[in-house]
C-alpha cells in the first residue's frame, strides 16, 4: 500500500511595523478577525483568542451574509511572545477537514518585522494549494490592518 506524503510550504512577508504590532495581530481577537478572512465577499461570524501556551483561537467564517460555512480551531502548541507561535490547526467545513501545523516566526529587521510562516502536515497537493492561497491572502490582510494594532 502506498501512502501520499504529507506536504508543507513556506511563506514570508516583511511589514513596516515592530514585532509587537504583528504579534498583536495574531493574539488579539479584535485584530485577528480583521485579517484572517481577506475575501471581501466573505466574513468572520465569530472569533475568540486565548493568548497563552495551550490556548489558541477559534473562528467561524465563510461567504456573506452568514459567514459560518467553515470553522478553524487552532491550539498554540508553542507561545513565545513577540517571537514564535506554533499552532496545530483544524480547518473544516463544506465537506472538508484539514489539519496542519503552522509555525510563525517574527524577526525584527530594519525598523520592521519579517514574518516567516511554515505550514506542515497538509494531506495533499490540492489542500496545500488551497491553504497556501488562503495564507497568502491572510499575510496581505495583516499588512492592511497593522495600523489597527497600534
Amino acid at each position: 500500500m502506498t501512502t501520499t506524503p504529507l506536504l508543507s510550504f513556506d511563506l514570508e512577508r516583511t511589514y513596516p511595523a515592530p514585532p509587537e504590532r504583528v504579534w498583536a495581530a495574531w493574539t488579539r481577537a479584535d485584530l485577528l478577525r480583521r485579517w484572517v478572512c481577506p475575501d471581501p465577499d466573505w466574513r468572520v461570524s465569530s472569533c475568540e483568542v486565548d493568548p497563552r501556551a495551550g490556548g489558541g483561537y477559534r473562528l467561524r467564517f465563510g461567504p456573506a451574509p452568514a459567514g459560518d460555512a467553515y470553522a478553524e480551531d487552532a491550539t498554540f502548541a508553542v507561545f513565545e511572545p513577540v517571537q514564535r507561535l506554533v499552532l496545530d490547526v483544524l480547518t473544516s467545513g463544506e465537506g472538508m477537514a484539514e489539519t496542519s501545523r503552522c509555525t510563525v516566526l517574527l524577526l525584527p529587521v530594519g525598523g520592521g518585522t519579517r514574518l516567516e510562516l511554515t505550514v506542515e502536515g497538509v494531506s495533499g497537493p490540492e489542500a496545500a494549494e488551497g491553504l497556501r492561497t488562503g495564507w497568502q491572502g491572510c499575510l496581505e490582510g495583516i499588512a492592511e490592518h497593522l495600523d489597527d494594532a497600534a
